[in-house]
């Protein structure tokens, strides 16, 4: 999908933001509705606002996307199967540098920004060989930079084979590919979960489109070295963590989590219900920071240190005044509503402030896309990246400002935790 300033299709060439989608990598379209029958991914909004170029993709998911078996590297030129997601998205940069001339773009500026799992797959195509040239900025929206090994590629591969009834085919490959996709589907459900482990169906370290695991890919300046920005949500794990969640569940969730009693006595004290107010509280807290803000840091830190292309940080904190938003926070995936222009939704009006955040937000990542510099007219300007302060863009109605360190005594907690 092609979206274009109205006013501009004809006047020159327009600086290019791709979006790649999230929902673990099993589920999402860029044709995900925020609310029945309107678009969350509607690139018209954020084309009119920064006036660039916007394209939304999709991509092959679950199994179809990532399955990795022998069977199917036997048969592969390379002999490398799985990351068949990765290669919809190498494609889709390649159509990109083709053919968005047509649509007023520009090849020469392309920015790929993701959110979630979209931002695994940007972290991905930063330090795939197939996408070098193929984009010129780069921004991950709470998304990791992690890949599975092959083993537990293989493994979940198998496991899909075996519960298709096409472990003990004379030849697997055409078993697999006589079920539908749904049967493939049922054979070994998808799970998304913020607050669990990740999905089965993820990027595989497979020697050629992902040679090596994507941080130490960065870490040791092996990827596509490009201005970046990087960022997390305040309570990402908001809404996956029920109202009602008690003491006693948060302390079984410790208890299963943190089998070293050591490391369990560290972190129950480290993020207490009492210092956060209440046991929901804490664990939202807690997987936010484990999976996500803390992360952030690790990734921002390693790119600063591999490249001389600026990188950025943001840290989004915004609660809307909508009734129920106090209670979950800044979620995840809130700051696509913001992105996207999507704010006036079920009735919902927006405050001038929340509205100007959003125009803000879209000016700094259109800028990203045109210069490699995030800006925003009117806006505090954002300073690259210094591992030693910590320095980011705070993104919130009231306070829209840049800010230095984030939850920082827990981060060096985990950092030493690894």
């Amino acid at each position: 999908n092609v979206f274009t300033q109205k006013s501009s299709f004809r006047a020159g060439r327009k600086p290019v933001m791709v979006y790649i989608h999230g929902v673990g990598n099993v589920g999402g379209s860029a044709r995900e509705e925020v609310v029945p029958g309107r678009l969350l991914y509607d690139g018209a909004a954020l084309a009119e606002a920064s006036g660039n170029v916007v394209v939304t993709l999709q991509y092959r998911l679950g199994p179809l996307g990532w399955l990795v078996h022998p069977a199917l590297d036997a048969e592969a030129p390379d002999a490398r199967s799985g990351n068949y997601a990765l290669e919809d998205l190498v494609a889709a940069l390649e159509w990109v540098q083709r053919d968005i001339a047509a649509f007023g773009g520009n090849s020469e500026r392309v920015m790929i920004f993701g959110e979630s799992a979209g931002g695994v797959n940007v972290c991905a195509l930063l330090t795939s060989p197939a996408a070098a040239g193929l984009f010129t900025s780069a921004l991950i929206e709470s998304g990791g930079c992690v890949a599975d090994p092959r083993s537990n590629a293989l493994a979940t591969g198998a496991t899909l084979a075996d519960n298709v009834g096409c472990s003990t085919s004379a030849d697997i490959s055409v078993c697999l590919r006589s079920k539908t996709p749904a049967e493939l589907l049922a054979a070994l459900p998808p799970v998304v979960s913020l607050t669990g482990s990740q999905a089965p169906y993820q990027p595989t370290v497979d020697g050629t489109l992902l040679p090596t695991a994507p941080l130490d890919a960065i870490r040791s300046g092996q990827h596509n070295r490009v201005p970046t920005v990087i960022g997390s949500n305040a309570d990402e794990t908001g809404r996956d963590v029920p109202l009602t969640f008690s003491e006693e569940q948060y302390q079984l969730f410790l208890a299963s989590t943190f089998p070293n009693p050591v490391v369990r006595v560290q972190v129950a004290s480290l993020y207490s219900s009492a210092a956060f107010g209440s046991a929901r509280r804490a664990y939202v807290a807690l997987t936010s920071d484990i999976k996500f803000i803390c992360p952030s840091r690790t990734i921002a830190r390693a790119l600063v240190s591999a490249q001389s292309e600026p990188v950025y940080r943001y840290f989004f904190t915004e609660v809307p005044d909508a009734p129920t938003s106090s209670v979950y926070g800044a979620v995840h995936g809130l700051e696509l509503l913001y992105v996207f222009g999507v704010l006036d939704i079920q009735g919902y009006t927006p405050t001038t402030a929340e509205r100007s955040l959003s125009t803000a937000m879209q000016s700094y990542w259109g800028g990203l896309s045109a210069s490699g510099t995030p800006g925003a007219s009117g806006a505090p300007t954002w300073t690259p990246y210094d591992a030693a302060r910590d320095n980011h863009l705070v993104l919130d109605a009231a306070a829209l400002a840049m800010g230095e360190g984030v939850n920082t005594a827990r981060c060096d907690f985990w950092a030493t935790i690894g």
